[in-house]
């Protein structure tokens, strides 16, 4: 999906905001949103892509207005609405409006499964039985789609050659996770891609990226 999320390569956006010594949250509103997040994770409400893909459909004035976690929010707002575990109204109480309900968060959740969690990420490797289309060393161009739905290649790349380093193993797919699909793997390549192929004559002569992509991602140059 082509939003303004995908920032990867953009012009014109001002310099980076770093910040010596950045704690990890700037107020304590975003603590509270990360572990109500990490709760939902947990509880199987939705999937990490479910949720990336649910920040994709922000409106990209109020994305780049608004601070990292609120996008997080609005994810998650989105995600329960959708899928019918609360409502606009309970959003906009903080009380629940139908008592008993049956829904997917738990009770308890381990806290050293959260601290895996955010120091390890997800699981995502798992077995395939289709060999790798692609070893290192092959030259391979990243196709040029633009889909609708959730995508994990971004669009500076798209049309690029580069060339494969490393098989990385299978993963998840994320495109077909984001929308509730079943938990599928492809063969995932980390690729580098020359400045010069990114941008033009204007790179540095020694800038390269390494990106992570999925099989059907990629085509032979």
């Amino acid at each position: 999906m082509n939003s303004i999320h995908d920032l990867g390569g953009m012009h014109g956006m001002g310099p980076l905001p770093f910040e010596e010594n950045e704690p990890k949250f700037h107020a304590e509103w975003e603590r509270t949103v990360f572990g109500v997040n990490m709760l939902l994770l947990l509880s199987g409400a939705y999937t990490a892509d479910e949720h990336r893909h649910s920040m994709e459909k922000i409106p990209a004035l109020h994305w780049l207005e608004s601070p990292y976690y609120l996008h997080w929010i609005d994810g998650f707002e989105t995600i329960l609405q959708d899928k019918g575990i609360v409502t606009a109204e309970e959003m906009d109480s903080g009380k629940s409006s139908m008592s008993g309900r049956a829904g997917p968060l738990a009770n308890y959740i381990d806290p050293d499964a959260i601290r895996n969690i955010a120091l390890h990420n997800h699981p995502v490797t798992g077995d395939i039985e289709k060999v790798p289309s692609f070893k290192e060393g092959d030259v391979v161009r990243a196709k040029n789609i633009n889909p609708r739905t959730h995508t994990r290649l971004p669009r500076y790349t798209r049309g690029k050659k580069g060339i494969v380093v490393k098989h990385v193993g299978a993963c998840l797919y994320a495109d077909a996770r984001a929308h509730g699909g079943s938990e599928q793997f492809q063969h995932t390549y980390s690729v580098r891609f020359e400045g010069k192929e990114l941008w033009g004559p204007d790179a540095g002569p020694r800038d390269a990226v390494y990106i992570d992509l999925y099989d059907s991602y990629l085509e032979d140059a």
